[in-house]
């Protein structure tokens, strides 16, 4: 292959790569369009499954029984259950 060949090779590869990370470096992630439901709007029965959870230290379960008694995305349960275990420091 000719040097001429080899080098337009390798300067077409690094315009892609150069174009690949500016395109997906900007990207930004889109947020949730709703607000987690906070866990005092919950029936009193998960409430409490909820706040035993995050007594034992279990956050994950907790946010477990939060997505089971919602629908929510991850995101929206572990905000939920963060700021249930804040409100609930003494």
């Amino acid at each position: 292959m000719h040097p001429f060949t080899k080098l337009l090779l390798v300067l077409a590869l690094v315009v892609l790569v150069f174009w690949l990370v500016t395109k997906f470096r900007d990207r930004q992630v889109p947020e949730d369009p709703m607000p987690p439901v906070p866990v005092s709007d919950l029936p009193p029965g998960v409430q409490a499954s909820i706040d035993h959870a995050i007594s034992e230290g279990k956050t994950i379960n907790a946010i477990k029984i939060y997505r089971d008694a919602t629908s929510a995305s991850v995101a929206q349960a572990k905000q939920a259950i963060d700021v249930r275990s804040w409100q609930r420091r003494p």
